[in-house]
């Protein structure tokens, strides 16, 4: 809320008071799994039918850069990777992550009236880097001409 962007506010205040519906959003706000987990289902009720969103920061590249709260002293991606368990397992989506910059996901929503996201905190509310390096393998990670031609496919 600081600088960038054409709202001086945060994505709650903005949720609050918006009305409009979006055919694309871009999460990459605060960095922690707590807030990218509002902010996706918010996200979900402003999406028009058929409309996309996307999170970055889904791919730390090291516990630093995954430590919250910032420890870093370059990059950092919080522990924003705990929502793409989340995603992973919420019905009525297709979800990958792109691996472009510090990993990207994204997902269509046919109908937003119709998801809801998968609330997973229990497990994943205290789960360290060590989680994220050990189920890695369960994310679905494509390359960006992957990505070109699977979001083709979902038209």
């Amino acid at each position: 809320p600081e600088r960038g962007g054409t709202h001086r506010m945060t994505s709650d205040q903005f949720f609050d008071q918006n009305n409009k519906k979006f055919d694309f959003i871009f999460i990459d706000g605060m960095h922690t799994y707590e807030q990218v987990h509002v902010d996706i289902k918010n996200s979900i009720d402003a999406l028009n039918p058929g409309g996309w969103i996307a999170i970055h920061d889904l791919m730390p590249r090291s516990w630093i850069e995954a430590h919250v709260p910032n420890i870093s002293q370059g990059a950092w991606s919080g522990d924003v990777w705990k929502v793409a368990f989340e995603l992973l397992k919420t019905e009525g989506i297709s979800f990958r992550i792109v691996m472009i910059d510090a990993g990207v996901g994204v997902f269509k929503v046919k109908n937003p009236k119709s998801i809801k996201l998968l609330d997973d905190r229990k497990l994943l509310k205290d789960s360290a880097f060590n989680y994220f390096c050990k189920n890695l393998d369960l994310l679905p990670r494509i390359s960006w001409e992957e990505f070109a031609l699977w979001s083709s496919e979902l038209g």
